[in-house]
């Protein structure tokens, strides 16, 4: 990974063409999920700006994302490997309002819930899965275990302060020399807490299209330096 990735991705904003349009909405059509047209084209923007080859992203619920970014690879002559991590269950989340936890995902109401077997087929059915590594796991145990180190990582789990604040210090180990650290949702209000998380850990960051959020490695070490020293 070269040290300038984080530079090459601000050179430019993420934009997507006709072709990129159609492509986003058939995928979209076959994967059910949260992601639009600014995810799509901020992955077209970081694999067709940077050198990035591992992806870990925690939250990988039926596999948009993960389609996302290697379609978006792959449309740019990029060839990448992706581990996705989730805890595939049909149980409460830690943003989820009080009143809805303790109940599952139908009652309320977001649909069925994350499931493995479902987030394969959909990968396999556009021809990556050789490429993908899924893992049914909760992120706080997966990440302190994991020995691996990946040149993008992105979050997408609860969105909730305490949730993101941790998961940030704890992927932070996993992060290559000149690799980048994303995630979605970036705002606050109500159960969120991912704009302050996110600010307080990481104040060298961006955000693309106000909602997606990254930061350089040079950053993120330097944060886990300051946790380490508190």
């Amino acid at each position: 990974m070269e040290r300038d990735t984080f530079s090459r991705l601000l050179s430019g904003r993420p934009s997507m063409d006709a072709d990129d349009v159609v492509r986003m909405r058939e995928i979209c059509a076959r994967v059910d999920g949260y992601s639009d047209h600014r995810h799509y084209a901020f992955f077209k923007h970081l694999f067709g700006q940077t050198d990035i080859r591992s992806v870990l992203i925690l939250g990988v619920f039926c596999g948009r994302d993960i389609v996302f970014m290697l379609d978006t690879a792959a449309r740019a002559g990029r060839e990448i490997s992706v581990t996705g991590v989730d805890k595939f269950s049909d149980d409460s989340c830690a943003d989820w309002p009080e009143a809805l936890k303790g109940g599952s995902w139908l009652d309320a109401g977001f649909g069925l819930a994350p499931s493995l077997t479902l987030a394969r087929h959909n990968i396999d059915a556009f021809g990556f899965g050789d490429r993908v590594r899924l893992i049914k796991e909760r992120d706080e145990v997966f990440l302190p275990a994991c020995q691996d180190r990946f040149d993008f990582i992105y979050i997408d789990t609860s969105h909730d302060y305490a949730t993101m604040h941790r998961q940030i210090r704890q992927v932070l180990r996993l992060l290559a020399p000149g690799g980048v650290l994303g995630g979605d949702d970036y705002r606050d209000g109500g159960t969120w807490g991912v704009k302050r998380a996110v600010s307080e850990s990481l104040p060298n960051h961006a955000v693309f299209d106000g909602w997606i959020w990254a930061a350089p490695a040079q950053s993120a070490q330097q944060a886990a330096t300051a946790l380490h020293s508190r």
